[in-house]
């Protein structure tokens, strides 16, 4: 009589490891060990996300994200694969475990389904900003030829003891594309190792503003680890992450003519 054991590790396909970003096409790769199973039956191997927070199926469009794959073991231990490929854009801030099923002809022999298990995990980070002039502390700031800004980019679900890089640029809301001075980007750019799963870091622009008068500028950031993008707040209208740089104009006119020339 065979008990089997089966034991996972889930992976995103990008990074090789447990985090992933939040985009519509994800594919997460869940390595399924197996042992006790008897050489040369056909096993089917059943895989479904779960969200860690609620304990409930993740969905996406209604629907439950699984996976599904038969196999015939030449020994009775070793290793399968699951796929999982699905839209993640919504799941930013998200832990996803695989649970894993195994049967043999309809009944099932072997389980795996810790919702505890960093193994069977995928963290999809969540970040979000603030931007301000370091002068005013505000989203004001003047035209002046040494600017600065800092960006606080809270950041959560990230893994404590990893290194992780966040990128900033500034962005025009009215043109939608990047703030250039002399042919340049505006961007700031720091490494962090985070102590806890939440927190923060911050972004220091400086740059010449002089020429910015009458923009409204928005910072735009990117998270990567080993150079795959895991985190990104890019939203063009959000206030938190804008600065304004306001514009004047006079005109002067002589209190009896009512134009520029005064008795």
């Amino acid at each position: 009589v065979h008990f089997p054991e089966i034991g996972t590790t889930a992976a995103n396909d990008k990074t090789g490891d447990h985090t992933a970003l939040a985009e519509k096409e994800v594919t997460l790769t869940d390595t399924v060990a197996y042992k006790g199973l008897a050489a040369g039956k056909t096993y089917t191997l059943t895989g479904i996300l779960m969200d860690r927070e609620t304990g409930k199926a993740i969905t996406v469009d209604g629907k439950k994200v699984t996976s599904e794959a038969e196999f015939t073991p030449e020994k009775s231990e070793g290793t399968v694969e699951l796929h999982f490929t699905f839209d993640g854009s919504a799941l930013a801030g998200k832990t996803v475990v695989a649970f894993e099923s195994l049967k043999y002809e309809k009944t099932e022999i072997a389980v795996h389904a810790d919702i505890e298990d960093e193994d069977q995990s995928v963290h999809f980070p969540e970040i979000g900003t603030t931007a301000v002039n370091d002068k005013t502390g505000t989203h004001t700031a003047f035209a002046e030829k040494e600017a600065a800004l800092t960006d606080t980019v809270s950041y959560k679900n990230l893994e404590v003891g990893k290194t992780y890089k966040v990128t900033g640029t500034l962005m025009d809301r009215e043109t939608g594309k990047a703030i250039t001075i002399d042919g340049d980007k505006v961007m700031a750019e720091t490494e962090f190792t985070p102590e806890k799963s939440e927190g923060s870091v911050e972004l220091h622009f400086t740059f010449d503003g002089s020429a910015l008068a009458g923009k409204t500028v928005v910072a735009f950031e990117s998270v990567s680890e080993e150079d795959h993008e895991i985190a990104v707040h890019a939203d063009i209208e959000d206030e938190d992450q804008t600065v304004y740089i306001p514009e004047i104009g006079t005109t002067a006119l002589g209190q009896d003519t009512e134009d520029h020339i005064e008795k």
